[in-house]
């Protein structure tokens, strides 16, 4: 997220800005008949994100400061994108890179190498908090793990970066906390030093929000919660791990391979459970994702597999973002696996 090369960016930037502000520009001055089409289907939002840096850092992320952020929404589609070309300027693991520019690694010295954000710096003994250089929505920070090496991250470590997450979402303030793990490169991951991202939102993604609205579907159709009603489908199959406030189940229509569903009454009373959960689950998987949601209208979560780090192909294909997933492994034999490590 730091040290990348800035001349490249600016002329890069520049053009990519222009293009942006050209495209904005269109949709304000399109014809009545097409801004009629355009309204009823698109919403568009503009946020302007605030940064702070050290001393060390204002001279050279001197624009950084303020990122303009346009979010698009199809909402017939409940499909939406972010657009923040401060996000391309990311120093990102190359192949043509040598191993020492690859482990490049501004979070082992936070404080000196990362910007902050209007709460200043939150820290525990395990983890501290950063701003995210580039920001993916307004409110986009960190939760840096102080371990460096991401094999050695153990369950205190992951619980007391979950802590030090859910003090940041009370500070936002927000009725929406999203929380992700992209953990290793094939988890999209741009630096491979352990970091949480953290989100406040005024809305649900309207992804998430897709399956809230599908859910109040199923209680006016059933006279059912669909959340009770799949989890007990789930145990039944011996796909299901209740512990306390935390239930989890192997998906049968995941994503990727070894997708769990996550569901929870509290974040803060489900912490030691998610971190045992987490910690388990990276002790078989080499790179993953999580994503957790956590709203008044539903709590979600999501942890996926992708794929080994000695693998050369994408773990995605044309199928997979255009028509269905495609899988290789055995649900029950992974529950198995996955759940008889809980006591």
């Amino acid at each position: 997220m730091l040290n990348f090369k800035l001349t490249l960016f600016i002329i890069k930037n520049k053009f990519i800005i222009s293009l942006m502000e050209e495209l904005l520009e269109k949709i304000k001055t399109l014809p009545e008949e097409y801004k009629k089409i355009f309204d009823r289907i698109y919403e568009v939002e503009i946020e302007e994100a605030i940064q702070y840096f050290p001393e060390n850092l204002k001279e050279k992320f001197k624009d950084a400061g303020k990122q303009k952020i346009v979010v698009i929404k199809n909402k017939l589609l409940n499909q939406e994108s972010y657009f923040n070309v401060w996000r391309g300027k990311r120093e990102e693991p190359r192949k043509e890179k040598t191993l020492e520019q690859i482990f490049y690694d501004p979070f082992c010295e936070p404080l000196k190498n990362t910007p902050y954000d209007d709460l200043g710096r939150l820290e525990n003994e395990k983890a501290i908090t950063a701003s995210n250089l580039a920001k993916i929505s307004k409110e986009h920070s960190l939760i840096i793990f102080k371990e460096h090496n991401k094999e050695k991250i153990n369950k205190e470590d992951i619980e007391k970066a979950l802590e030090l997450s859910f003090e940041w979402f009370e500070k936002k303030n927000k009725r929406v906390r999203v929380l992700i793990w992209n953990f290793g490169f094939r988890g999209g991951a741009s630096i491979i030093h352990p970091h949480f991202q953290v989100f406040s939102f005024d809305s649900l993604p309207l992804k998430i929000e897709l399956i809230f609205k599908k859910v109040i579907e199923y209680k006016k159709n059933y006279n059912s919660d669909y959340f009770e009603d799949i989890f007990k489908l789930y145990k039944s199959l011996e796909l299901a791990l209740e512990k306390n406030k935390l239930k989890a189940f192997v998906n049968l229509t995941p994503f990727k391979d070894h997708e769990i569903i996550i569901l929870f009454e509290d974040f803060k009373s489900s912490i030691k459970e998610l971190s045992q959960l987490l910690k388990e689950y990276k002790s078989l998987i080499e790179n993953f994702n999580l994503l957790i949601c956590d709203s008044e209208e539903i709590k979600l979560g999501f942890l996926v597999d992708r794929g080994s780090s000695s693998k050369l192909n994408s773990d995605i294909g044309a199928l997979e973002i255009y028509a269905f997933s495609v899988v290789s492994f055995d649900p029950l034999e992974f529950a198995k696996e996955l759940f008889t490590k809980f006591h």
